[in-house]
């Protein structure tokens, strides 16, 4: 029992890891290069400005939580960002050392346009949603910082928001300019944001190649949407019917999606299924006592469609409670 309470200390300290995926940063830089520009141009210092980046979670071994259950940075061994939106351009209320897209002056449908943008950029990669603000501080400096006004600013709206995701935390990156001499290179460091108001400073963001497997995982389509899974949870909510379990299916955030699960004289559950199942197992969530769900991972089988039978599964997993 010490032993595991011990590596369960150990992993609550563990950080993950921040990627940036090379095409994703090129996008970043040129947007905070087009405002710092502008401003120079028209006030004579270089303007702030914001994106949104698209991130994706990639869990540790054995700590991957579904996004009914509340999943801390600790848990996750990567937080990567795939892909930045740009916000319309008449969202750009900005400044030499402010940047607050949205505007009472911006025209109507502006930031209708904003959602569109992400949803289109969610749309072909379930695993990605916004967690937060990429901004830049357009002067040069070794480690960028966010500021009380920053956390305000860029992540209070998005920590109260991604509670829906399961995620107690706002992600939040900082870029500064340039140093001279190395003229395109935007140093990016990332924060994490924790309810209740902590900052926690996850150090500098790495620019991953657009090949690196965690930046393609992350892109990757839900294993349960693809033709074999969506065959599979047919079956499966065929047998489960037949069995006096009727079932019901709905995706859940960060691709995940969850099968409720009503069985006579007995509290419903709910089998949610990873983006990365049959590869990943299942977690078994039942309601807790104080409302919410609580959840256990299941026993995993071989990473195939056929070595998973909800009946028995569900059985399993209780057994091992």
């Amino acid at each position: 029992m010490g032993a595991q309470m011990s590596e369960q200390m150990s992993v609550l300290r563990q950080k993950p890891a921040v990627l940036m995926s090379a095409s994703a940063y090129t996008a970043a830089c040129a947007e905070f290069e087009h405002w710092a520009a502008h401003g120079r141009r028209h006030g004579g210092s270089a303007w702030e400005a914001v994106v949104y980046p698209l991130v994706g979670l990639v869990p540790r071994p054995g700590a991957g939580r579904s996004p009914l259950e509340p999943t801390p940075l600790a848990a996750c061994a990567a937080l990567v960002v795939p892909r930045v939106v740009l916000p319309p351009a008449a969202l750009a209320h900005y400044g030499p050392t402010w940047a607050r897209p949205g505007d009472a002056a911006a025209p109507a449908g502006a930031a209708d346009e904003l959602q569109a943008r992400l949803a289109a950029g969610r749309a072909p990669h379930p695993r990605l949603d916004c967690y937060g603000r990429l901004h830049s501080h357009p002067w040069p400096h070794a480690h960028p910082h966010l500021s009380g006004t920053d956390c305000a600013e860029h992540l209070s709206g998005a920590l109260a928001g991604n509670g829906a995701a399961g995620l107690p935390w706002a992600l939040g990156l900082v870029a500064a300019a340039p140093r001279p001499g190395d003229p395109g290179t935007w140093p990016i460091q990332a924060y994490g944001l924790r309810a209740g108001g902590a900052l926690v400073d996850l150090g500098g963001v790495t620019i991953a190649s657009d090949a690196d497997p965690r930046v393609r995982w992350v892109l990757g389509r839900a294993g349960w949407a693809t033709p074999a899974g969506a065959r599979w949870r047919a079956r499966q909510i065929v047998t489960l019917a037949a069995r006096g379990m009727p079932a019901a299916g709905h995706p859940l955030h960060r691709g995940w999606y969850g099968l409720a699960i009503r069985r006579p004289n007995r509290p419903v559950c709910l089998v949610a299924l990873p983006p990365g199942f049959p590869a990943q197992p299942p977690r078994l969530l039942r309601p807790a006592a104080g409302g919410g769900w609580m959840g256990i991972a299941g026993p995993p089988a071989l990473p195939r469609w056929s070595a998973y039978h909800l009946v028995e599964y569900v059985a399993r997993a209780e057994a091992r409670r």
